[in-house]
């Protein structure tokens, strides 16, 4: 596969919606090689923009009980997190139900808040 080639098929799955994880795991290349394809395809005046996938209502609820789907994407864990914290739990217990470090509640919570 030709570097142009890599590109289009970055682009092409790119406007479906996949994380640069999820596209990198297909094409067999580095999340950092998606980037790249991202930042050429906007230098060239590319105007189209990655939007965050619709986060599914359900998976944020199991999530939030403590029963975390497989597939939860960052924008359903982060939604969970702010459940759990609107509920006034500690960050060892959000962490243990949502399936994530405490790290990851803490880094969740300075985004939150910027």
């Amino acid at each position: 596969m030709t570097a142009t080639q890599r590109r289009n098929l970055i682009a092409e799955l790119d406007q479906q919606g996949l994380s640069a994880a999820a596209i990198a795991s297909q094409l067999g290349c580095s999340q950092r090689t998606v980037h790249r394809a991202r930042s050429k395809r906007r230098a060239a005046g590319d105007t189209w923009t990655w939007t965050a996938p619709e986060p599914d209502e359900a998976a944020i609820e199991r999530a939030a009980a403590g029963d975390p789907p497989a597939e939860l994407t960052w924008v359903e864990r982060r939604a969970a997190i702010e459940q759990c914290e609107r509920w006034g739990l500690p960050v060892r217990v959000i962490a243990a139900r949502v399936g994530c470090t405490t790290e990851t509640v803490y880094y969740a919570r300075r985004r939150a808040a910027a």
